[in-house]
């Protein structure tokens, strides 16, 4: 069995974070492993306390795990430090840990920051160099080259200034006006991979449902073009198949999406 390892923030909620990361895991046939950055203190209405893992910590749970057995791929999350962010860089280096998924989690929906700002200089200078595939929403982009990211056009030439920090990039457009597509860049050509708008306030851990998903299928042996397509479905068919679970945004279903390659 392929093993894939989430380094992420825990959601009490278990609608995102590393609940999201497991259950997504777990339904395409592969075994989760994870490393706790951050606990949360947070349900369906938003985010009202985040702990911090020691950076040390963080690096003990990263040795017990890759000098067991080492991952297949990798999926970054929440790192929410600076601390959290130079240890976990330093320790996909010294492991040369790879395929590397990050997605870049900088804001919650509820607009909480989940990573310091004196952390998102070193997310770009030390962990985004050594990913292989980094994927921003439209915020995050924004965030990450300064510049507006609000429509498809903006999404490709956003896709190529990251590029230059080292990863290939998909652009999830889940915040897209007219459409939900996303675009991966991979040092070469740029792909779309198209989508109907999907009506939906079950929304809540879309975007670590995609990056856990395409690292899954990276350690299942598809190339990033498949892996991208292969995530970009399931995360719509876990879309329309989400849920709520508290009095606030519902949460997305990955387990209900298997099979889900090729539906849109």
């Amino acid at each position: 069995m392929k093993r894939v390892l989430s380094i992420a923030g825990s959601d009490s909620g278990g609608g995102a974070g590393v609940q999201a990361d497991i259950k997504t895991i777990t339904s395409l046939g592969a075994h989760a492993l994870t490393v706790i950055t951050a606990l949360t203190a947070q349900n369906s209405l938003g985010v009202s306390a985040i702990h911090p893992i020691p950076p040390g910590f963080i690096a003990c749970q990263i040795k017990a795990i890759v000098e067991d057995r080492p991952p297949h791929s990798v999926k970054v999350g929440m790192v929410f430090t600076a601390g959290a962010v130079k240890t976990v860089s330093r320790m996909i280096a010294a492991y040369r840990l790879s395929p590397v998924v990050v997605d870049p989690v900088l804001r919650a929906s509820t607009g909480r920051l989940l990573l310091e700002p004196d952390a998102i200089r070193l997310l770009r200078d030390r962990l985004l160099p050594l990913a292989t595939v980094v994927t921003p929403n439209l915020h995050e982009a924004e965030l990450l080259t300064g510049k507006r990211v609000r429509t498809l056009r903006e999404m490709e030439r956003a896709a190529l200034e990251i590029f230059r920090m080292g990863p290939r990039v998909v652009i999830k457009g889940g915040h897209l006006k007219r459409e939900s597509s996303d675009l991966l860049f991979d040092g070469k050509d740029l792909t779309v991979f198209p989508g109907k708008k999907i009506v939906s306030t079950s929304t809540h851990g879309t975007g670590c449902v995609f990056s856990s998903a395409l690292a899954t299928f990276l350690a299942l042996g598809k190339n990033l073009n498949e892996a991208t397509q292969s995530a970009h479905d399931l995360v719509r068919k876990a879309i329309r198949g989400g849920y709520s679970a508290g009095r606030g945004r519902g949460v997305v279903a990955p387990h209900s999406a298997r099979g889900a390659e090729g539906s849109t």
